[in-house]
């Protein structure tokens, strides 16, 4: 059976929690240089369901660029408006932007109702 995280929930910034909602990172934060222009983070929903995050400091303010499956509610590519200059300002984006997410996480609806699909499940090392 796959397991219901993809993304290593040790990798979530518990400061940034706001309303339930967490941000992750995937893999190990981002040495310098900065400003950093774009990069890879996850979200997690009050109920522990996951989505990937691939933000950029450009582009549109939020897209899905992959369908849900059963271990994550989607990929989304998601415009932050504030130049990231370390993690606080991820923080602040990820705030700005939660609106955006709950929106979306809403129109996907609940878990269950979604078909597995075993070619997205993948374990926290990267394997399947």
């Amino acid at each position: 059976m796959p397991s219901a995280e993809t993304y290593n929930p040790n990798n979530t910034i518990k400061r940034s929690e706001r309303d339930g909602w967490l941000l992750g990172y995937i893999g190990i934060p981002w040495p310098g240089p900065w400003p950093k222009r774009n990069g890879d983070l996850f979200v997690v929903d009050p109920g522990g369901w996951q989505a990937g995050i691939a933000w950029e400091s450009s582009g549109p303010d939020i897209e899905q660029i992959q369908r849900p499956c059963s271990n994550r509610w989607g990929v989304f590519q998601v415009k932050f408006p504030v130049t990231v200059m370390c993690e606080e300002d991820l923080i602040h984006n990820f705030h700005l932007v939660l609106p955006l997410l709950k929106k979306q996480r809403e129109m996907v609806g609940p878990r269950e109702q979604l078909t597995p699909n075993p070619s997205f499940h993948r374990t926290a090392s990267g394997g399947r």
